[in-house]
């Protein structure tokens, strides 16, 4: 998969016309980080945004007592940093770090700020996105009010499944090796992650390695209530 075309599948340019898209293809760059790699930190200048293409990146804080606070974890086809993008203050609020060998997209501020002041039909069409944006965060909390943790688990693979992607209904996600990341995003503890894994079998979740196999995305869909993209 190409810039363009993990651009255009990430939620935040969903549905924007293809020549923007190749626009703004034009001036970003890939950039890959091996595990460990920090990619910046609270504090840094903000020039960029990014979006995943493979691997994972954890979003932190440092506390002042040196403990590292996970906020979120992230993978293919999700972007994050935006909003140090729009700061007044131009700098990073927290770090970021490779959890796994990543491959990025780095989105330039200064071309993705030019475009909002040149095209109003861009602006209008990124304030639309970051308010589908903000509804999808609410999902995101009634997910932890009122989904057991198996349909949690379940919603949040299906982030990574597209239906004209995957039109056996089949998917194949590969997850951080440190399983308590995706804990933390879930508000789960990490051993009601694998034993939610385990009570997803029956809708077609297996797991081989590293990787989880969804065998039936459909299924998983209506075990978790979940509409696929």
């Amino acid at each position: 998969m190409n810039i363009a075309q993990t651009i255009q599948k990430t939620p935040l340019f969903d549905g924007m016309d293809i020549k923007v898209i190749e626009e703004l293809a034009g001036h970003c760059h890939k950039k890959t980080y091996t595990k460990g790699q920090q990619l910046f930190e609270a504090g840094d200048k903000a020039d960029s945004f990014f979006i995943v293409m493979t691997g994972w990146v954890k979003i932190f804080r440092i506390s002042r007592t040196g403990e590292e606070a996970v906020i979120n974890v992230f993978g293919s086809g999700e972007s994050f940093a935006e909003a140090a993008v729009f700061r007044d203050q131009r700098s990073y609020p927290v770090s970021a770090q490779a959890t796994t060998d990543v491959t990025l997209i780095e989105v330039p501020r200064s071309f993705f700020i030019q475009k909002i002041e040149e095209d109003s039909r861009f602006a209008l069409r990124i304030l639309a996105s970051i308010s589908s944006h903000q509804h999808y965060l609410v999902g995101q909390i009634e997910q932890v009010t009122s989904r057991t943790a198996p349909q949690r688990v379940g919603a949040f693979l299906l982030q990574f499944c597209h239906s004209k992607d995957n039109k056996d209904g089949t998917a194949v996600i590969n997850l951080p090796y440190d399983k308590s990341l995706i804990s933390n995003r879930l508000n789960i503890k990490p051993e009601t992650f694998s034993r939610a894994l385990i009570k997803l079998e029956p809708y077609g979740v297996k797991t081989q390695d590293h990787d989880l196999l969804i065998q039936n995305t459909t299924k998983l869909a209506e075990f978790c209530d979940v509409n696929l993209i």
